[in-house]
């Protein structure tokens, strides 16, 4: 009889803690999503780099009223950026937000838009876009230098969209700088960068044929995916570069035209000289 007892009340147990689960359950969410319509993006796909978009967003509460609404970009780093997080009071709510396309031609850029209820539920959606330039002809910029990472109050970086050379300063800039081991007796002829710039070869024709951003951008589509953080400098080598920099065109071809290694022991003054083309900005 105890036995029967004992089990009866388990079970009367086990169904209250169901119960309980399914009540949590069954708490209502609020929805969220992305209105079609002209000029509105609302689905995947490619957008010009530096223009404006413009999302049309429908949130519904589950309760009687959102808590805040939360839009949020992935960049092509994984880096997470925040957008806008605003509080809302309504039920129902019906709004366009716009901004400025994020990301660098050639990187897919993660939206995220996030309904949070005041009852503590939420709800996502998602959309990818891919950032491809307007076509415009590129700048040409020849005859600059890069020295040995152990050369002295000589330039060991550059800037590729300011046209600048870099003695000293912070790495954000560095989309080229010389690797070469600090103390090291031989120059290693290596370049990398302070930024997380990318680096693929590409073929001479490439470079000579490459004269706007559209024919640039389809390079790093046909070569990116073999891009590397470090290359070994070559006498007539041509690279395509992709800045770490947060630039809306940040794709530049550039050809190796002397590396300069001297052979005087102590002497530190080793260079590389290149030309480039790039949108450099002002």
């Amino acid at each position: 009889m105890k036995l029967k007892q004992i089990i009866f009340s388990l079970s009367v147990a086990s169904l209250a803690f169901l119960a309980s689960c399914g009540e949590d359950s069954t708490t209502p969410k609020p929805t969220i999503s992305l209105n079609a319509g002209a000029g509105y993006v609302s689905k995947d796909g490619d957008v010009n780099a530096g223009s404006v978009i413009t999302f049309s967003i429908s949130a519904n509460a589950g309760s009687d009223a959102l808590k805040n609404i939360v839009i949020t970009c992935t960049m092509a780093n994984g880096s997470v950026k925040s957008l806008l997080d605003t509080s809302l009071t309504a039920k129902n709510n019906n709004f366009t937000k716009s901004m400025a396309a994020q990301g660098s031609v050639g990187d897919v850029i993660a939206y995220t838009f996030t309904a949070n209820d005041g009852n503590g539920q939420s709800a996502s959606t998602k959309v990818m876009t891919t950032v491809i330039p307007i076509e415009t002809a590129l700048d040409g910029v020849s005859g600059q230098q890069v020295y040995n990472a152990n050369s002295v109050g000589m330039p060991v970086a550059y800037n590729l969209p300011s046209s600048t050379a870099i003695t000293t300063g912070v790495n954000g800039v560095k989309d080229i700088l010389d690797k070469n081991t600090a103390g090291s007796a031989q120059w290693t002829k290596t370049w990398g960068s302070g930024n997380g710039s990318k680096f693929v070869k590409i073929t001479a024709n490439d470079y000579n044929n490459c004269e706007g951003t559209g024919y640039a951008y389809q390079l790093w589509k046909s070569y990116g995916s073999a891009a590397k953080d470090q290359v070994t400098l070559v006498d007539g080598d041509c690279y395509l570069v992709k800045s770490g920099q947060d630039v809306p065109f940040g794709l530049f071809v550039v050809k190796i035209t002397a590396v300069v290694d001297l052979p005087a022991a102590g002497n530190n003054n080793d260079y590389a000289q290149f030309d480039y083309k790039g949108i450099v900005l002002d």
